[in-house]
C-alpha cells in the first residue's frame, strides 16, 4: 500500500481548519449570555455566586478560541467579559435595589400603624378636642444612633424603626440622584463608607441644601439596603 506524504502548506491549513472548527465560540457567548441574565435577575446571590463564575468560564473559553486561530471570535467575548459584564452587574444591582424599595411596604405599614393609633384614640373615654392631630409624634433620633443600631442588629433595628415615623438629625454628607432621577440626601454616619439615605424630598428643597449643613428630616423608616439605612417620604423640618 502506498502513502502519499502531505505537503507542508497543506498540513498547516488542515491543522488551522481543525482548530477553527473546534474553537468553542458558541459556548463562550452562551456562558456570557447566561451570566448577564443572572446579573439582571433580582435574586440574591444569583449574579455573585453563579453569574461571575460563568463569566470567568467565558473569559477562559475566549482565550481558548484565540489560541485556536479565531482571534476576532475570541477577542470580542474576552472584551465583553471584562468591560460589559461589570456594567450589566451594576445595572442588576440597581434593579434589585429598586425592587427592594418598592417591595418593602414601609409606607403601607406606616399607614396601617397610624390608622390603628387613631382608632385607639377615638375609642378612649376622653373625647379629643376638634382639630387635634392624633398622629403619633415622630421618634427623635440622631443619624449616628440610627446607623449604630442597624450595624449592631438589623432585625432589632427594623422592629424598632422600619415603618415608623422618625425625626432624624445629622450632617449632610452629599446630595445625589438615583438611577430613576429621584433626589436623595446622604446623612453622615460614623462610617466614612456608608451613609443614611433620605428619600422623597422635594427637588427644590434638596437643591437648596449643601454638604456639611446640619439637617433634621421627618421620614418613614425604610429598613436597610446595601449597608445604608433608608428613610422614605422625607420632609425637612
Amino acid at each position: 500500500m502506498l502513502f502519499t506524504k502531505p505537503k507542508e502548506g497543506e498540513s498547516m491549513n488542515t491543522v488551522t481548519s481543525q482548530d477553527s472548527r473546534t474553537a468553542p465560540v458558541k459556548a463562550t457567548w452562551i456562558c456570557l449570555a447566561i451570566a448577564w441574565l443572572l446579573f439582571l435577575i433580582p435574586i440574591p446571590g444569583a449574579g455573585l455566586f453563579v453569574g461571575w463564575p460563568l463569566n470567568l468560564v467565558a473569559f477562559i473559553l475566549a482565550i481558548v478560541v484565540m489560541a485556536r486561530g479565531k482571534t476576532v471570535g475570541g477577542l470580542l467575548p474576552l472584551l465583553a467579559s471584562i468591560i460589559v459584564s461589570p456594567i450589566v452587574y451594576f445595572i442588576g444591582l440597581a434593579i434589585f435595589g429598586a425592587a427592594a424599595i418598592s417591595g418593602s411596604g414601609g409606607y403601607q405599614d406606616y399607614v396601617e400603624r397610624a390608622k390603628a393609633a387613631q382608632e385607639s384614640a377615638s375609642a378612649s373615654a376622653v373625647e379629643a378636642p376638634a382639630g387635634l392631630d392624633l398622629k403619633p409624634l415622630p421618634l427623635e433620633i440622631t443619624a449616628a444612633k440610627l446607623f449604630a443600631d442597624y450595624e449592631a442588629n438589623e432585625v432589632a433595628a427594623d422592629d424598632k424603626y422600619k415603618g415608623n415615623q422618625l425625626a432624624v438629625s445629622g450632617t449632610v454628607a452629599g446630595i445625589s440622584k438615583d438611577f430613576t432621577d429621584e433626589a436623595y440626601v446622604e446623612i453622615r454616619t460614623p462610617n466614612d463608607f456608608a451613609s443614611i439615605h433620605a428619600r422623597g424630598l422635594d427637588p427644590s428643597v434638596a437643591a437648596g441644601l449643601s454638604k456639611g449643613q446640619q439637617i433634621a428630616v421627618v421620614c418613614v423608616g425604610g429598613g436597610l439596603m446595601l449597608s445604608s439605612p433608608i428613610l422614605n417620604e422625607c420632609q425637612v423640618r
